[in-house]
């Protein structure tokens, strides 16, 4: 039997302000529901490392375009 990876994602500093909080925070997003979802689907995530991401990528959490630096979450 092999180990198995960890499933990371990638999540923008609202969704990860939210995440680590386990809740809405106070920030007026119009995607909420989009981060909630996420997180219903994903379970308990843990901060896993801060990347330096080159160009822009989309965030796993609310799904908009990002181009700030991301912060990977992993399961708890």
């Amino acid at each position: 039997m092999g180990i198995a990876a960890a499933i990371t994602y990638q999540l923008c500093t609202h969704c990860a302000i939210t995440t680590a909080r386990g809740g809405p925070c106070d920030f007026d997003a119009e995607n909420i529901g989009e981060v909630l979802a996420f997180m219903r689907t994903h379970g308990q995530l843990v901060p896993a490392e801060y990347v330096h991401s080159d160009g822009d990528w989309t965030c796993e959490g609310c799904g908009l375009d990002q181009l700030a630096p991301t912060r990977t979450f992993t399961h708890f």
